[in-house]
């Protein structure tokens, strides 16, 4: 199981500092975490970036998850 950190922002909706996650790719990982948590439909995850083990991916949408890799979503900056 991959485990998935929440930034401040993500915990004040979620009430909780880190997860474990089961699903295998991102799309189903978005599904288990909007279930799990309904208050982060708002606060448009899938407009953040994805870093899985310190590597950050701007377009997570194709990417599959790790067993034991860390996750943290990442808001994107434009420059």
């Amino acid at each position: 199981m991959a485990t998935l950190f929440f930034n401040s922002e993500l915990e004040k909706l979620t009430e909780c500092r880190e997860t474990f996650i089961k699903s295998s790719t991102y799309k189903d990982f978005i599904e288990e975490i909007l279930s799990r948590f309904p208050d982060l439909q708002a606060s448009g995850l899938t407009e953040m970036a994805l870093a899985i083990d310190g590597e950050i991916i701007h377009e997570p949408l194709l990417v599959a998850i790790p067993d034991n890799s860390e996750l943290h979503f990442v808001f994107k900056i434009s420059g």
